[in-house]
């Protein structure tokens, strides 16, 4: 599966987006940076994905690398080094396993720049829905992780619908009970983006509370600190 195009995509929203938006801006979604921080993070990522410097992709140290080794650099100067690096992000997206990554590299950084995305467009107040094209490569992912969870909790079988057509079954055999959200806050939620309180008032036919225990393995980062 070719996904390179579909990081470029988003790498170029994401310009877009921040252009005029200030650099100080408080992102919820990532509560420990702000809107320059969070630049710096997608600059770090891509520059080490196209250095061959992956190993330890997404992982606390990691990210926080980016960022810190950044400090003090201006917008212009993150946002030219990103650009530079998108290219060789992009081949390693369309062909992983000819740089020696795992298949997962096809996926994973058009999930963490889209991702980001809505993060800074939530953080901005502006509206924002998943691209159809961009949810071909995120909702398998999610519902693999989704899966996993409730089965591990040992949990009734779950259908998943979405308005928009969207199916999934999770936690084996066939469904008992049933949940239906729109595919934007599924994705979101999936993501930790969203309370879970939020979750638990989506369209469940059953009591929510175990599923929401281990929506996204319990965890939730945003708001800070609200977890309700």
């Amino acid at each position: 599966m070719a996904n390179g195009w579909r990081y470029r995509s988003g790498h170029a929203r994401v310009v877009e987006l921040v252009a005029r938006l200030p650099d100080d801006m408080a992102v919820p979604c990532t509560p420990a940076w702000n809107l320059r921080e969070l630049l710096a993070h997608l600059t770090g990522a891509a520059v080490d994905l196209a250095g061959e410097n992956a190993v330890l992709w997404s992982l606390p140290e990691w990210t926080a690398a980016h960022v810190a080794s950044r400090a003090g650099r201006t917008r212009a100067e993150l946002l030219a080094e990103w650009a530079a690096a998108v290219d060789g992000v992009v081949e390693r997206v369309d062909d992983p396993e000819a740089f020696d990554l795992y298949e997962a590299f096809s996926r994973m950084p058009v999930i963490d720049v889209v991702g980001h995305e809505h993060d800074i467009a939530e953080a901005a107040g502006l509206p924002a829905s998943i691209e159809a094209d961009d949810w071909f490569v995120v909702h398998e992912h999610r519902r693999v992780k989704l899966d996993e969870t409730v089965t591990a909790a040992g949990l009734a079988p779950l259908t998943v619908r979405t308005p928009e057509g969207d199916t999934w079954t999770v936690g084996g055999g066939d469904a008992v009970n049933e949940v239906v959200v729109p595919r934007h806050e599924l994705w979101r939620s999936l993501t930790g983006r969203r309370r879970r309180s939020d979750v638990a008032g989506y369209g469940w036919s059953c009591d929510p509370a175990p599923y929401v225990a281990v929506w996204v393995g319990g965890t939730f980062s945003w708001p800070v600190g609200d977890t309700a």
